[in-house]
């Protein structure tokens, strides 16, 4: 995984910046925002949440946890229930996500996954994670030998590091499996409006629209819809 270093963005939160990849998990201007608007929002899981519906969603890149965070949170505010299944590379350490504050701004669950996260010893494969109405599936290892499960899930969030340095991620072939995993009326959201990704969704049947990105963040992010039957 290479080193990773605490960074401070712009809303006052906190990421954290890879040497492996040059690039942060997070927007630096501002994670907190990034995780609500383009990922929780922006996917609508924050208004089917707040209907109280059974929310199945599925995220290339866990990397801090904070989308996982924020979308727990939102659910425990009302009666939903979420079942959250996440593809991470190489799973953070508790005392590292600990270093980052997330607990007082965000509450939820963050105490206690990291009190799970630290008793974790054998990471790869797949590990479970419940607290009350939340459950969290971590499949820990490659994201290209994973298959998930078709028509199961109402979004994606598609937040593996950039084109430019995590490739096989952003492929037509591994796109097509994300699309695939979507149930009908589902959406993809992600951080990335590049010309190459949007045209391989749209070959992949989705309704691909850039929108507008956070408050002081991105101009444009991605928001991809697939059809209803």
């Amino acid at each position: 995984m290479g080193p990773v270093t605490r960074r401070p963005t712009r809303d006052g939160s906190a990421t954290l910046y890879s040497a492996r990849y040059g690039q942060p998990y997070a927007s630096e201007h501002g994670a907190l925002s990034e995780a609500k608007s383009v990922f929780l929002e922006g996917s609508r899981v924050g208004q089917r949440l707040a209907r109280g519906e059974t929310v199945r969603v599925l995220e290339v890149g866990f990397g801090t946890g904070l989308n996982f965070f924020v979308t727990a949170a939102a659910c425990l505010e009302g009666s939903a229930r979420l079942e959250y299944t996440a593809l991470e590379h190489t799973l953070l350490d508790a005392p590292t996500v600990g270093t980052l504050l997330y607990g007082p701004l965000v509450g939820g669950v963050v105490e206690d996954y990291l009190a799970w996260r630290d008793a974790l010893t054998n990471v790869s494969g797949r590990h479970v994670f419940e607290s009350g109405r939340v459950r969290l599936e971590l499949l820990v290892g490659e994201a290209l030998e994973q298959t998930p499960p078709k028509n199961t899930f109402e979004a994606v969030y598609h937040d593996a590091f950039s084109p430019a340095v995590n490739p096989e991620l952003w492929t037509e072939g591994f796109l097509k499996g994300l699309v695939a995993a979507l149930k009908p009326g589902g959406t993809l959201v992600s951080y990335c409006v590049q010309g190459a990704v949007r045209r391989r969704l749209a070959a992949s049947g989705m309704a691909v629209a850039k929108r507008p990105g956070p408050p002081g963040g991105k101009r444009e992010v991605l928001f991809a819809r697939k059809p209803d039957l």
